[in-house]
């Protein structure tokens, strides 16, 4: 007997033949049948949702009060101090200033601030200083202006004091420029 070799092509064995369902099931490719681009969909949906839902949102902005709504403010003009007296502080390098300070406004004062300009010897400005306004009780102890307003029309003698003011100053009467005025809230 003679052995045959099925990959000779003399040979009596003839190769098996694949059938057509065979390479159709090859080809195929098995499809889920569970919606996975539906799932994917709604689960950007609901992440997109959630990061709208979540993330900070501006701040409501309120409108600003119209003129009619904001009250009268008080203002430099509605301070007048007059009867300025100067004196040198017993301590080295000070000074104060007694005044008449008389309330023009319609509000009651609760504060005062001034900026005083000290020259030297030719007029130039040597220093600048700010300071705050205090009231007298008894003409000699001086208060702070919270304490006890100055109300509308109302005079009385206040209490500057200047502390720190500079060695070649002509001794004259400072420039003063009222700078800050506060009043009580209505």
């Amino acid at each position: 007997m003679m052995a045959t070799n099925p990959k000779l092509p003399n040979s009596p064995e003839v190769p098996r033949r694949r059938s057509e369902n065979e390479h159709a099931k090859v080809q195929m490719i098995r499809q889920s049948k569970f919606p996975w681009p539906l799932v994917v969909l709604i689960g950007a949906a609901a992440l997109l949702i959630a990061i709208f839902a979540l993330l900070p949102r501006t701040p409501h902005l309120t409108k600003p009060p119209t003129g009619a709504q904001i009250p009268q403010q008080p203002t430099a003009d509605q301070v007048q101090l007059t009867n300025l007296k100067l004196a040198p502080a017993p301590t080295g390098g000070a000074a104060y200033m007694t005044a008449i300070l008389h309330n023009t406004g319609n509000t009651a004062i609760t504060g005062v601030q001034v900026q005083a300009e000290f020259l030297g010897r030719n007029g130039p400005v040597l220093d600048t200083l700010t300071v705050p306004v205090q009231g007298l009780t008894d003409r000699t102890t001086p208060q702070d202006l919270t304490q006890s307003p100055i109300k509308p029309n109302e005079s009385r003698p206040v209490h500057i004091y200047f502390e720190g003011t500079p060695a070649a100053w002509n001794h004259q009467m400072p420039e003063l420029t009222v700078t800050t005025v506060t009043d009580t809230t209505p």
